[in-house]
């Protein structure tokens, strides 16, 4: 800061003499004039002083507080910065896993369809496989049955025949 001081200081005030004249002043009322102007004058620089040290302290402190801030600002930038990064980073792994998820899903129903058919398939082949061992059963005791009903008749037949043969003697052959 440019401050005017003034020029003249306040010892040479206090110095400052001044030739006496005829009907002058007086000398002690000069000489106690400029003690309290030099007085004032030097309170008056004692003051500026103060205030210009005050002044520069507070404009490095100012200057402090915008480095300081811009610091802050700077690291609240890179701070916003890095969590929109992570957020579009969590964003695009959840997606990811998501995809993921519904690939395995899909492939998980796939075969599970898969599997459902072959056991439809199976239990058709089965089902056929029954009604074919069903017909075949009762073709057998069909066949068993006419059997039996062939041998009945033949021993019926034997009985009614047998009634009227002569009876065999041990030893003949038939």
């Amino acid at each position: 800061m440019n401050v005017m001081r003034p020029s003249i200081t306040p010892l040479e005030i206090r110095k400052r003499s001044f030739p006496i004249r005829f009907r002058g002043l007086d000398r002690n009322e000069v000489a106690q004039y400029l003690e309290l102007v030099g007085d004032d004058l030097e309170e008056l620089m004692r003051t500026l002083d103060d205030l210009e040290r005050e002044n520069s302290r507070l404009k490095d402190e100012v200057a402090h507080h915008r480095q300081t801030e811009a610091v802050l600002k700077e690291t609240l930038l890179m701070a916003q910065r890095n969590a929109e990064a992570l957020r579009a980073d969590s964003e695009r792994e959840a997606d990811r896993i998501l995809a993921e998820a519904n690939r395995q899903g899909e492939k998980l129903v796939q075969q599970a369809l898969e599997k459902a058919a072959e056991k439809e398939k199976r239990i058709r082949e089965l089902r056929v496989e029954r009604k074919n061992f069903h017909l075949k059963l009762q073709g057998m005791l069909d066949m068993f049955q006419q059997v039996l009903n062939f041998d009945k008749e033949e021993e019926d037949l034997d009985a009614s025949v047998s009634v009227m043969r002569p009876k065999r003697k041990d030893g003949e052959a038939v």
